[in-house]
């Protein structure tokens, strides 16, 4: 990689998508670094010395992009720049400010709700990336402006994704507004632990899986710990994807015990980026099994695979 390039690419990765997306009317307030998991209460009994355990990247000027775990500050773990300081209070203070109660409507919607803005700024974020990497090229004379070229679709794909997910967060918006909490479909887990592990708080599609009118089907998933031995996961999903995501989450949704925590973690490697987990537990790994966590997860990053099986992906 030259010099230019190198320089260029390591701008562009440090460039921040910032705008709050709360619902219409347009929010032209500056947005803050909102939670995605609850920072009082979830990251209160995954924190050791005011740090977690999360996916971190680095460059490497030789070998490209490092993906690997490590420390990240609890006030900017599973932080987004998608919300106003207004909005992120006035949205979520039923669960920022309670504690969390799996048996609660709004409660669940709005941990899934939460999902959706992480998600449409990350797909936001990523598209413009892409785009303003593309119309360097263009700039450079390495892509053609005024007709297609592999790096000007992929720029295009970005942004169909980004709308996509707007379009699918459109429909929380709406719940959102007439307080039909109910309108989204969800399935909870309790989960048994020893210790708190893993939180997390995603969307996903589940590519390949179509419904009849195409679109992919959409699981909004959270992991809450919610006292030393006790967590929850709770998966959210739109009633037209409500039938083929349970079909989907099977392994999950029909099984118990260790073999139903292991399932949900092999999920959660495989089709979330957006997860933590506590660093006392962490440390406990050996070196094998941070590995194994490891290579799936950057496996899986652009090509699923819910065919492998390793003992050492347990999350709980």
């Amino acid at each position: 990689m030259d010099r230019h390039r190198l320089s260029e690419f390591f701008k562009l990765m440090n460039w921040q998508y910032g705008k709050c997306l709360a619902v219409p009317p347009h929010c032209s307030r500056p947005p803050i670094r909102a939670h995605s998991v609850q920072n009082a209460q979830v990251l209160d009994l995954l924190a050791s010395d005011g740090h977690v355990t999360g996916i971190t990247r680095r460059i490497n000027s030789e070998g490209g992009p490092v993906i690997e775990f490590g420390d990240v500050g609890r006030n900017f773990a599973t932080t987004f720049a998608g919300l106003c300081a207004e909005h992120d209070r006035a949205t979520f203070a039923p669960i920022d400010r309670e504690l969390f109660d799996p048996g609660n409507p709004q409660h669940r919607f709005l941990v899934a709700y939460r999902a959706t803005f992480h998600e449409l700024h990350a797909t936001c974020e990523a598209g413009s990336k892409v785009q303003s990497a593309y119309l360097e090229r263009v700039k450079r004379g390495l892509d053609p402006k005024d007709s297609p070229s592999p790096a000007g679709m992929v720029a295009l794909d970005f942004m169909i994704r980004a709308y996509e997910t707007y379009m699918y967060k459109t429909a929380f918006d709406a719940a959102y507004l007439s307080s039909d909490f109910a309108g989204i479909a969800h399935d909870v887990i309790d989960i048994r632990t020893s210790r708190p592990t893993v939180a997390a708080c995603a969307l996903f599609s589940q590519y390949g899986v179509d419904r009849h009118d195409g679109e992919a089907v959409r699981v909004c998933l959270n992991i809450l710990p919610l006292t030393a031995t006790r967590s929850v996961a709770v998966f959210a999903y739109l009633p037209a994807d409500a039938p083929l995501a349970r079909e989907m989450l099977k392994p999950i949704l029909l099984s118990a015990g260790e073999q139903q925590k292991y399932e949900l973690s092999r999920r959660l490697l495989n089709s979330c980026g957006n997860f933590v987990l506590a660093p006392a537990y962490f440390d406990s790994w050996s070196d094998r099994k941070r590995e194994v966590v490891r290579e799936y997860f950057v496996r899986t990053i652009l090509e699923e695979d819910m065919t492998y099986h390793d003992p050492d992906l347990l999350l709980f």
